[in-house]
């Protein structure tokens, strides 16, 4: 391997451990942002400051020509269900921990790989779907319903509903990843994010400490989070392969833990690490098999 190819490859490492860091910190903001707002209120902000971020971005380099686009019924579906999901996830981290909620949203993949071949006709093999099938029993094996749920059942539908539209976005972004750029997706995505939970901000219910300086941090440290993560995610894609990026994302969880613990004293019981191992492996074993059958076309 030559030493450029070497150099790109531990670029491509150290963005994607940036951005499990970012999006761990990400999370502990909106969790910590739980305290004051709503799910819907704490995506608006989240949103609200990337979208402002990119469009400075965007202005001052001169491309806001990347913004144009024939396809905006495209861009509108993909922007809804990822919006739905992000609701999603911020409500669910008001619910259950930051390692909980992480775990769940690592059930990503495993829809993604059922979606791709109800959406995108792709052929999956008896393997993979054994392994879809496996991820999910890590999802049983966390809740433990025969200890009657050791998890609240809300936040474990409301994480699972995360999951879901999470891969939906990733299988949306096959589709429409062919003919449109990643500027003009995320710029739509977070547009639409901040006009619809803004129609909820004359109903939502504000107290006095909602804008306090504590909050106010807050919402900082959840957009700068944020906007770091989407840079270094765009970065580690940019010099690394899939089968090198994804199973570095896993190191969130070990970020969420260690959040859990310092903020809230929270140590994840033994059923959520197996539960996490099941997961995360079934997640790693269906990567692998992508990465073998697209080596062997």
């Amino acid at each position: 391997m030559s030493k450029a190819l070497t150099d790109n490859l531990w670029l491509a490492v150290g963005f994607a451990s940036l951005n499990a860091l970012m999006l761990a910190g990400m999370s502990l903001f909106a969790k910590l942002l739980a305290t004051y707002f709503g799910p819907l209120e704490v995506t608006f902000f989240r949103n609200g400051f990337s979208l402002i971020a990119l469009l400075a971005w965007l202005f001052f380099a001169r491309k806001l020509y990347l913004l144009k686009t024939d396809r905006p019924w495209a861009h509108l579906f993909r922007s809804s269900i990822g919006t739905a999901g992000v609701i999603l996830g911020m409500w669910a981290l008001s619910i259950l921990s930051l390692s909980e909620t992480t775990i769940l949203l690592f059930t990503s993949p495993l829809f993604t790989t059922l979606l791709s071949v109800v959406f995108l006709k792709e052929r999956v093999g008896l393997l993979r779907i054994l392994a879809v099938i496996c991820g999910f029993t890590g999802v049983i094996v966390m809740a433990e319903p025969w200890n009657g749920f050791s998890l609240p059942i809300l936040g474990l539908v409301v994480g699972l509903g995360w999951g879901f539209f999470s891969g939906s976005v990733d299988t949306c972004l096959r589709w429409i990843g062919k003919t449109e750029n990643s500027s003009a997706t995320v710029f739509y995505f977070m547009l639409l994010g901040v006009l619809v939970t803004s129609l909820h901000l004359p109903f939502a219910e504000f107290t006095d400490q909602s804008f306090s300086m504590p909050a106010l941090l807050i919402i900082a440290g959840l957009g700068i989070t944020g906007l770091i993560s989407l840079m270094a995610k765009t970065q580690s894609f940019r010099l690394g392969k899939a089968s090198v990026i994804a199973p570095v994302m896993y190191t969130m969880l070990i970020w969420t833990a260690a959040f859990d613990y310092f903020v809230w004293g929270n140590v994840p019981g033994k059923n959520v690490l197996l539960g996490g191992a099941i997961i995360i492996g079934s997640n790693l074993f269906i990567l692998y098999r992508q990465t073998r059958l697209e080596k062997a076309e």
